[in-house]
């Protein structure tokens, strides 16, 4: 049971946004979308979390159309983090995270306290908690809501179900030490919760050290997708990104170089 676009347009006004797009996300993997500004990959990703209309296509989660799904069944099957916060209420970072869990009515007070503090620990945020969400920096805000994500997939949920997590941009605004916090923490919950990934990241770099499955996108539409060599390569990405791409295979993994 994946998570999958089939065929999916999306158009606002005359403009079409996502062209005929299929993708699947596999439980376990994290599957990458990467391609430039104004590609369509936040559109694409908000569309299979739920969050926008189809203008035509299908969006499936484990076999079922998301527009038959309540809203509690959403939240028990998938998480997702856009880049916009839109947060103008003076919560607590506490209030903020436990707005993961307001679905999961059969979960005591101390069960929802033990997972936000182990959360919140492992994404570097537990001195946050007592404070506003209001007076903190950008990254800071960034892994709060990260946080909150990981908080509703972590939660109680139904033998067998088949969770994602939807990530538009997780390390944005964080310092090199963060960014490899929070991806090494998307890597353990994919491969130790079985749970399926979903990214999106502007670096290259990132994405194919952290990467099972690539899709390229440009202008609305696929260009490419399937395994890193052969998606990641120089020609692909210098034709989509316009601009000349070195790829070098070193030690530590795959290379991406601009100039």
């Amino acid at each position: 049971m994946v998570l999958e676009a089939q065929n999916v347009t999306i158009n606002v006004g005359s403009k079409t946004i996502v062209d005929c797009v299929s993708l699947t996300v596999e439980p376990g993997s994290i599957t990458v979308l990467v391609g430039p500004n104004g590609a369509g990959k936040s559109t694409l990703l908000g569309a299979l979390g739920g969050h926008l209309a189809l203008s035509s296509g299908r969006a499936i989660i484990a076999g079922r159309d998301l527009t038959q799904l309540t809203p509690k069944q959403l939240c028990n099957q998938r998480a997702v983090m856009l880049q916009s916060d839109n947060l103008v209420f003076d919560f607590t970072v506490n209030d903020v995270i436990r707005m993961g869990l307001v679905w999961q009515f059969a979960v005591s007070e101390n069960e929802k306290n033990d997972v936000i503090g182990d959360l919140a620990s492992k994404c570097g945020i537990v001195d946050l908690l007592s404070q506003s969400v209001l007076t903190l920096s950008g990254g800071e805000k960034q892994r709060v809501h990260f946080c909150r994500c990981l908080v509703q997939i972590w939660g109680k949920h139904d033998r067998d179900t088949r969770r994602y997590l939807l990530l538009d941009e997780p390390t944005s605004g964080q310092d090199i030490a963060n960014e490899l916090r929070v991806l090494r923490l998307v890597k353990e919950i994919a491969t130790e919760r079985n749970i399926g990934i979903f990214l999106v990241v502007h670096d290259l770099n990132l994405a194919a050290h952290f990467g099972d499955i690539f899709y390229v996108m440009k202008k609305g539409r696929l260009v490419a997708n399937g395994e890193r060599d052969t998606v990641m390569t120089e020609d692909i990405l210098s034709s989509v990104y316009e601009t000349p791409v070195k790829t070098e295979l070193t030690s530590s993994g795959l290379r991406i170089h601009t100039f």
